[in-house]
């Protein structure tokens, strides 16, 4: 051996390197270049060492097998075979690997990842272990730390109210009766009393989830669903989970079944404000738990996976499926036999208790942050005990003028007589103010988020920017004489048939000229309208709303904040923003819990809304809202008024740079089921948007802008799709040269704001551009009386769903769309005189 590397180092043959080797003497020559620096062997050179590589690559002689199995080189002596079966590890993990060809010497041996798993198979046991020790099982007294939530205005220091206070009464295990501990069972874990307190597959699915941030899930065993209660709305995190995981097995180590079972029945939320079985029992059926019947059990059992949603006062429908549900369960568990199944009838539930804090004005509003925060996700238990701060968007300020602008109205206002308001902030779609009601506990329907009323003419301004939006500007030219028949015998007529002539898109917004926006409405499409609506904010649900050629006098029924929403997005800039009340939801260790993040959609061009903007300052200084120039002080205002039909409804919506108000104002009848005209009070003839809803609004925004910058509006921009030329001839109307002589004597109800220049100023006949001092017969001072024996909209005539064929306007069908329409009803609602 000693021969053969001395020969291989010694040799010094430099006539080597000319001569053309076999491939057999390449490849050794190739392998002691790798195991020797700077040698060259000589091919006549016996092998330098049996290396494993050289043996495979050569035809080896029996001398060089001799040699191999002889040699035993060592770690010094270098060479290819030396490394890869001698060499010694520099560490003790022999990482990388010694003697290894990259990549392979920075891939761990399965001796390293076997050691690996051991050492983090010991470490999770350890942690285990110190978990499982220090892990307290809770008591069924703990929850009552349960921390209430309280709710703060926008200053965020000015409390608002707190929801409900845990009302929850211990009752000792042999005081639960067996049949509500039978169907809860039977309901929510059948396998409870052979299962060891958790349910990996849930724990799973609980885990995945919240990684994922979904909505909270708990586990799906009664010992899981215990201990998770115990940390309701605080732990999301994955050792916290954990952590619930162990606390359920060792709740099943140190109690028994029947002990876990009364806990889970004293602590689990009922709805109604109510913690376990025993005040369930009163705040539903106003009895005792040991007194339930079987069925009252199944019941209470019934609406546990959804507290207050399957309350049957809020579904009916829903309970009865689940109420059915939970007493199959117990006749499969064996529990019940289908004889006593069927005898069973769904019981009867007593009514709701309102709750003390929530009396009074701010309960709707209080109402409201409960409903968002439940959309968003969070549960009834989770709000009311997370003690979570919230912060709402509603300035005390706003809301405390709101509240005494209702207030103020007259005192022989009609009991029945309802209000709804909402003010918004344009810029982020915050709501700062608004009025559900006098008081949540008497009424619980909040008259600004939940009622509806049909819109009127507040309507029109949908087919003015769907007009603007398809190139008609401003000043293009309508037939505003009245009356006026379209095609299909659709009739339709002015306040006192006033004979307007052709008048500019921007005069038939002032005045509400409803020939005119009639014709506009045709000529564009109702489809255009009603996509309008909704790209602002309508719901594409709101009842009424249809694409009949109708629609642009309001015969769609929204709520209160709907139309507050939409007009917000003109006063926007054309950017729809969702309207939200709550700002921020904070844990009690200060760490966020939500925060509001509104979506905005660009639902028209700003420039759409620049102009029809323009057109809507309009009423507030022209028009029927006129009367807000001096309430305002001069500053700038845009809106609309509105009158149902009949005065069903009275609207004002209207807004400054800074702040938008909605106010709706109706007269349910006395079952609530149908809406009955407006009542007069406070000396007025008639309810009309014109009356009440604009002093409101007035009193509203002049006391809320008190102090701020008096804003200006932008001008009137030209548009690029600007077409100057109507595309269609108009039809030609039959003009009533003598309009305002042709009612019947019924007296107006608001001689003094019946506008001059409106009358005065638009001719009789079919004027020229602007008719400036032509004056017509109206009388300036005392409107022309109406023949219309049930006072209406004088915007706003205009039909209801399924309107008759007496008054004006369609319904759902052309036959009703084709109706003649009704004489002009009388108001101080003057927007067709105005």
């Amino acid at each position: 051996m000693s021969d053969s590397r001395g020969s291989s180092r010694g040799s010094s043959d430099r006539s080597s390197r000319s001569k053309k080797p076999t491939s057999g003497g390449a490849r050794r020559a190739a392998g002691v270049r790798r195991a020797a620096s700077g040698s060259s062997p000589s091919p006549a050179a016996p092998p330098a060492k049996g290396t494993s590589r050289t043996g495979r690559s050569s035809a080896a002689t029996p001398a060089a097998a001799s040699a191999r199995s002889s040699a035993k080189p060592s770690a010094a002596q270098g060479g290819k075979g030396a490394g890869r079966t001698g060499a010694a590890a520099t560490n003790f993990l022999n990482y990388p690997r010694a003697g290894a060809k990259n990549p392979w010497r920075w891939i761990p041996s399965l001796r390293m990842i076997a050691g690996a798993m051991a050492l983090m198979v010991l470490a999770g046991l350890g942690f285990a272990v110190w978990l499982y020790n220090d892990t307290e099982v809770p008591e069924p007294s703990d929850f009552a730390l349960a921390q209430t939530s309280r709710v703060y205005y926008a200053d965020g220091e000015t409390e608002m109210g707190q929801f409900s206070e845990i009302n929850r009464t211990e009752l000792p295990a042999d005081e639960i009766p067996e049949n509500i501990k039978t169907a809860v069972v039977a309901s929510e874990d059948s396998s409870f009393y052979e299962n060891r307190g958790i349910s990996p597959r849930g724990i799973v699915r609980a885990l995945v989830n919240n990684v994922q941030g979904g909505a909270r899930q708990g586990g799906s065993t009664i010992t899981q669903q215990y201990v998770e209660r115990y940390h309701t709305g605080t732990v999301t995190s994955i050792p916290g989970k954990m952590r619930e995981m162990v606390m359920a097995l060792k709740a099943d180590q140190e109690l028994s079944k029947d002990e876990i079972l009364s806990r889970y029945l004293n602590t689990i939320y009922f709805g109604r404000g109510a913690y376990g079985v025993q005040e369930a029992a009163q705040a539903y059926f106003g009895k005792d738990a040991v007194d339930l019947t079987d069925a009252e059990a199944a019941l209470l059992v019934a609406v546990i996976p959804g507290p207050s949603v399957y309350d049957p006062a809020n579904d009916p429908e829903k309970a009865a499926q689940l109420w059915d549900r939970v007493v199959s369960r117990q006749v499969n568990d064996g529990k019940m036999t289908a004889a006593e199944a069927d005898a069973l009838q769904f019981p009867e539930t007593i009514a709701p208790r309102s709750e003390n804090s929530l009396g009074g004005t701010k309960g709707y509003l209080l109402s409201q942050v409960r409903n968002e925060l439940v959309a968003e996700g969070f549960t009834e238990d989770e709000i009311n005990t997370g003690g979570f701060t919230i912060t709402s968007t509603i300035e005390p300020m706003i809301q405390e003028h709101t509240v005494a602008a209702v207030d103020s109205l007259p005192e022989d206002r009609p009991e029945n007589n309802r209000v709804g308001t909402v003010t918004i902030d344009p810029a982020t779609g915050a709501i700062r103010a608004m009025y559900g009601g006098p008081d949540y506990v008497a009424q619980a329907q909040n008259d600004a988020t939940q009622s509806r009323m049909q819109a009127g003419s507040i309507f029109k301004t949908f087919t003015l920017i769907a007009a603007l939006e398809d190139g008609y500007p401003l000043d293009s030219r309508w037939d505003g004489n009245s009356p006026k028949t379209f095609r299909g015998g659709w009739t339709v007529n002015n306040f006192n048939d006033i004979d307007y002539g052709r008048v500019s898109l921007q005069k038939a917004t002032t005045s509400s000229v409803n020939t005119a926006y009639a014709e506009a409405n045709i000529e564009i499409g109702p489809q255009r309208t009603m996509d309008t609506a909704i790209a602002l904010g309508l719901p594409e649900d709101t009842p009424g709303l249809g694409a009949d050629a109708s629609n642009v006098l309001g015969s769609a029924s929204p709520t209160v904040t709907e139309m507050g929403e939409a007009y917000a997005t003109i006063a926007g800039g054309g950017v729809h923003r969702d309207s939200y009340i709550v700002e921020s939801v904070t844990r009690p260790d200060g760490s966020s819990r939500y925060a509001a993040d509104p979506a905005e959609t660009q639902a028209m061009a700003e420039e759409v809304a620049i102009n029809a903007t323009v057109a809507l300052q309009g009423p507030p200084s022209e028009g029927s809202a006129r009367s807000l120039r001096e309430t305002m002080d001069g500053r700038p205002v845009a809106g609309k008024t509105g009158t149902s039909e009949k005065t069903r409804s009275a609207w004002f919506v209207g807004f400054t740079p800074q702040l938008v108000t909605a106010v709706g104002m109706f007269q349910p009848s006395a079952d609530g089921s149908t809406e009955e005209p407006l009542t007069p009070f406070g000396g007025e003839d008639f309810i009309t948007g014109s009356t009440f809803p604009t002093d409101i609004w007035g009193d509203i925004m002049s006391a809320s802008l008190e102090g701020q910058e008096m804003l200006d509006f932008p001008e009137e921009v030209e548009l690029d799709n600007e077409t100057r030329e109507r595309s269609t001839p108009s039809p030609q109307p039959a003009p009533e040269p003598e309009p305002t002589q042709e009612p019947e004597p019924e007296p107006t109800e608001e001689p003094s704001e019946e506008p001059t220049e409106e009358p005065s100023e638009e001719p009789s006949e079919e004027p020229t551009e602007e008719p400036s001092e032509q004056p017509a017969p109206e009388p300036t001072e005392e409107p022309a009386p109406e023949p219309e024996d049930t006072p209406g909209d004088r915007e706003n005539i205009r039909p209801t769903e399924g309107a008759p064929a007496e008054e004006q306007g369609g319904g759902d069908n052309e036959e009703d769309a084709a109706a003649p329409s009704p004489s002009a009803v009388p108001g101080r609602e003057d927007e067709n005189s105005a």
